[in-house]
C-alpha cells in the first residue's frame, strides 16, 4: 500500500498521478493505492487541527484537548451541582442540609459583626455585654431594668426611701393580722384570718387627684362615682340594657352552648359556613341563592350502589355532575352540561338536539318535508319512508329536447341519430335521417359529396338521372359499392 496521504496544516491532499485526466485510461496500481489511503485515513484517528481530537478513546481525546479530568477540569461533584443550583442575593449565606446538599439562609450585616470576632471576649464586647461579662457584678449595669424573672421571689430587711408602687395585690403573709394605715389611724384596713375589716368610724372616700372615685359608708356600703369596667370584673354600666351590651350579653357571637330558637333568627344570615341537617330544609320563598365562584350543590345518596350528584355552575355552564364509582368526585361525560352563552346542551357526552342546531348535527327533523319536483310523484313529511317516483318519459328522437311536466320529462339527443325505415313503399320519397340508400351513377360522386337522386323507372333502382320525382332530403356518399353504384346517407 502506498504511504499515508500528506497533509498539509492538518488538511489532506492526493499524490501527485492520482488524479484522473481527461481522455486518459486510469490506472489501477495509482487509483487503487489512492483507495487504501483513504481507506486508512478514514480509519485513523483525525488529529485536532482538522476537526477531531487525534484519539481513539475518551480519556486521551480529553488530555488532547486540554480536557483532562482532575488535570485541566474539575470531575463532575454532586456538592458543586447542588451550589449551582441555588439563587444567590445580598445578606445570604450557603449552608448545607444534607451530604451534597446546599441552601440559603439569611446572613444579617449585624451577624457578620459576630461572625469576625475572634474569641467569646470579642463576641460579648460586640454584643456591649463587656463590662458585666468581666465583673460579675450588676454595678456595671448602666442602663436599663432588670426583667422580673431575675429578682429573686422573696427578698427581707429591705427599706425603701421613696415611693413603692405595686401594679398588683400586696400579700403581707397568712401568719399574722395586719394593718395598713391610710392617712389617719381610725381610717384603714385590717385581715383577721381570711376576712378584711376596714376600721369603724365615718365614711372612707378615695380620689383620684381631686376627684371622688370611690365611697364606703360606716355601714359598708360602696358606691363608686363610675361604673366599674369590664375590664376589672364589673359591667362597666350603670342599668341592665347597657350592662348587657358591654358585656356581650346581646351578641350571638359570644355564645358558646346551646342553641337559638327561630324567633332568634330573622332577614339575611350568612355566618353560616357548613350546614348540616338530619331532615329537610323548606323556605316559603320562590328562590334559594347559593353565591360564590363556581358554587355547586351536591346530592349525596346513602342507600347501597347509589351515585352521587351535583348541580354545578362555572362561568357561563351548568353542569349536572355524577359520581358513578364512589370515588367522591364526578367523573365524565357529564350527565348534563349547557352552555348558556352558545346555547348548546350535552347529555352524557353527545350533542342534545334541537330546533336550531339540527344542520349543525346532519340531523334532519321530521317536520320536514321531500317534495316531488316536476317528473316526479310520492314524497311528504319525514315521519316515515318515503319514495320518490320518476314519471315514464317519451321517446327520444332528433326532434325531441330537454323538457319536464308535472309526471314526465323528455330529453334531447345531444347527437343526429340514424333511423330506421319501417315503410313499404317502393314509390317512398322521404326516408329518416341516417337511412342509406344504394344509387346508380353516371358521374362518380367524391367521398362525402352531395348527390341528388331519383326513382328508376323500374321499381328496384334509384338514379341520378332525372327520371322521375327526386327523394326528398340532403344525401352525401360515403363511398362506392360497385360498378357506378354509390352508398348514399340521408343527412337532413
Amino acid at each position: 500500500m502506498e504511504a499515508t496521504l500528506p497533509r498539509t496544516g492538518g488538511v489532506y491532499s492526493p499524490p501527485a498521478g492520482t488524479k484522473g485526466v481527461s481522455n486518459t485510461t486510469i490506472q489501477s496500481v495509482p487509483y487503487n493505492a489512492l483507495v487504501d489511503d483513504l481507506t486508512a485515513d478514514a480509519n485513523a484517528a483525525r488529529p485536532i487541527t482538522a476537526g477531531g481530537t487525534g484519539a481513539t478513546s475518551a480519556s486521551v481525546a480529553r488530555t488532547n484537548l486540554g480536557l483532562a479530568i482532575g488535570t485541566n477540569v474539575q470531575a463532575h461533584d454532586a456538592g458543586l451541582q447542588s451550589i449551582a443550583g441555588l439563587t444567590t442575593a445580598a445578606d445570604r449565606m450557603i449552608y448545607t442540609t444534607a451530604a451534597d446538599a446546599y441552601a440559603t439562609t439569611a446572613l444579617t450585616p449585624f451577624a457578620r459583626t459576630i461572625l469576625d470576632d475572634a474569641d467569646a471576649a470579642a463576641v460579648k464586647s460586640t454584643l456591649g455585654l463587656a463590662a458585666i461579662a468581666s465583673s460579675g457584678s450588676a454595678a456595671d449595669l448602666g442602663s436599663g431594668t432588670i426583667a422580673d424573672a431575675r429578682l429573686p421571689s422573696s427578698m427581707g430587711g429591705k427599706t425603701f426611701t421613696g415611693d413603692v408602687q405595686f401594679t398588683e395585690g400586696v400579700d403581707f403573709g397568712s401568719a399574722v393580722a395586719a394593718h395598713l394605715a391610710l392617712w389617719e389611724t381610725n381610717y384603714g384596713f385590717s385581715v383577721t384570718s381570711n376576712t378584711l375589716n376596714y376600721v369603724s368610724g365615718s365614711e372612707h372616700v378615695f380620689h383620684s387627684g381631686t376627684n371622688e372615685v370611690a365611697r364606703i359608708s360606716s355601714s359598708g356600703a360602696l358606691t363608686l362615682d363610675t361604673a366599674l369596667a369590664v375590664s376589672e370584673g364589673g359591667t362597666g354600666a350603670t342599668d341592665a340594657a347597657t350592662a348587657r351590651s358591654n358585656l356581650g350579653a346581646n351578641n350571638a357571637s359570644n355564645l358558646t352552648t346551646g342553641t337559638l330558637p327561630n324567633a332568634r333568627i330573622s332577614g339575611a344570615y350568612d355566618g353560616i359556613t357548613t350546614l348540616s341537617t338530619s331532615g329537610k330544609i323548606t323556605t316559603t320563598g320562590n328562590e334559594i341563592e347559593i353565591s360564590g365562584g363556581s358554587p355547586r350543590v351536591r346530592f349525596s345518596d346513602t342507600n347501597t350502589d347509589a351515585y352521587d350528584f351535583w348541580a354545578y355552575v362555572d362561568s357561563n355552564r351548568f353542569y349536572v355532575l355524577a359520581d358513578r364509582d364512589n370515588s367522591g368526585t364526578w367523573e365524565t361525560p357529564h350527565a348534563l352540561e349547557l352552555n348558556a352563552s352558545s346555547n348548546v346542551g350535552y347529555l352524557f357526552g353527545s350533542q342534545i338536539i334541537t330546533a336550531g342546531n339540527y344542520d349543525g348535527l346532519g340531523i334532519t327533523p321530521e317536520a320536514r318535508s321531500i317534495a316531488a319536483g316536476n317528473g316526479l310523484t310520492g314524497g311528504g313529511d319525514l315521519s316515515a319512508n318515503r319514495t320518490l317516483t320518476l314519471g315514464t318519459p317519451g321517446n327520444i328522437t332528433n326532434s325531441t329536447g330537454n323538457s319536464v311536466t308535472s309526471t314526465s320529462h323528455t330529453h334531447a339527443l345531444g347527437f343526429t341519430a340514424a333511423e330506421v325505415y319501417t315503410g313499404s313503399s317502393n314509390s317512398e320519397l322521404t326516408f329518416p335521417l341516417g337511412d342509406v340508400r344504394l344509387v346508380s351513377y353516371s358521374a362518380t360522386p367524391a367521398r362525402n359529396g352531395t348527390l341528388t337522386f331519383y326513382l328508376y323507372s323500374n321499381t328496384a333502382q334509384y338514379s341520378t338521372n332525372v327520371n322521375g320525382t327526386a327523394v326528398g332530403g340532403t344525401w352525401r356518399s360515403r363511398g362506392l359499392g360497385g360498378s357506378n353504384v354509390a352508398l348514399m346517407q340521408r343527412m337532413a
